[in-house]
């Protein structure tokens, strides 16, 4: 099954490259957006110096993370965010007629390599982060370390909800207003410290859309804002327990999907 994977991934990639030129614009575009956005968000923090205790570069630190694993999770499921089309034109029944995993087709077609423009701007905002902090007097050895691991558990959260997402759309046909409540506002929000919310916002970043547990929950331990060293253990475990329950949620939709046909 690896071997086929890898084998699609690579046609798909292949697919891509055929456009060099579009790719280069729509990732530098994708890039330059992130940018823009972390400038305004610089420009608010440099007025007003901290927020909740938060300086720019801690903040900044979030923001690279959550922005990153976001276009690490666009990158590698394109297909999956843009499910929605697969249900109302009819496109899944012909996924389900293949010999391999409907999930494992629609991980391996139309990867979005656009989104290479995203990951690197958010990695370039966390650098800079990172040597602002370093510069501050802050030891940034246990960040530098758990950076790798908080982007692997934010894709992994993202894919999750993003998949219990798709597979709503088995009963309800679309998706895409649903995906503003369950990807982009948590999303964006998780650029931020969870402690700016409300109680019951802070309780839904927690559990059923756990984007607390992607960059602040094992950073505010790093950067010693409260917690204890299980803020870095407990993400691991959150994003194992969600995966498993949007892969079985996406294999109980399928059991109950009708065709646009029947």
């Amino acid at each position: 099954m690896i071997w086929l994977y890898r084998k699609l991934i690579l046609a798909s990639i292949r697919a891509q490259m055929q456009y060099k030129l579009n790719f280069l614009t729509t990732a530098a575009t994708t890039g330059l957006i992130m940018v823009i956005d972390f400038l305004v968000l610089s420009a608010i923090l440099q007025r007003f110096d901290q927020v909740k205790g938060w300086d720019i570069y801690e903040v900044g630190v979030l923001y690279g993370l959550a922005s990153a694993s976001m276009s690490l999770y666009r990158l590698i499921a394109p297909e999956i965010h843009d499910f929605e089309r697969y249900i109302v034109y009819g496109d899944f029944d012909q996924l389900l007629t293949r010999p391999v995993s409907p999930l494992t087709l629609l991980l391996t077609r139309n990867i979005e390599l656009a989104r290479i423009g995203g990951i690197v701007q958010g990695i370039a905002i966390l650098v800079i982060s990172l040597y602002g902090l370093h510069q501050e007097g802050k030891n940034i050895v246990w960040l530098l370390a758990y950076v790798p691991v908080s982007l692997a558990v934010g894709t992994v959260i993202l894919f999750s909800v993003g998949l219990a997402t798709a597979t709503i759309g088995f009963w309800t046909g679309q998706i895409k207003d649903l995906q503003t409540f369950t990807l982009y506002a948590p999303a964006t929000a998780a650029n931020y410290p969870i402690s700016l919310y409300p109680g019951w916002l802070k309780l839904l970043f927690y559990t059923a859309i756990p984007v607390a547990f992607m960059n602040y929950m094992p950073m505010s331990y790093l950067l010693d804002k409260g917690g204890s060293w299980t803020a870095l253990l407990m993400p691991l475990g959150m994003a194992a327990v969600v995966c498993w329950m949007a892969l079985r949620f996406w294999k109980y939709g399928i059991h109950h999907y009708h065709s646009t046909g029947s």
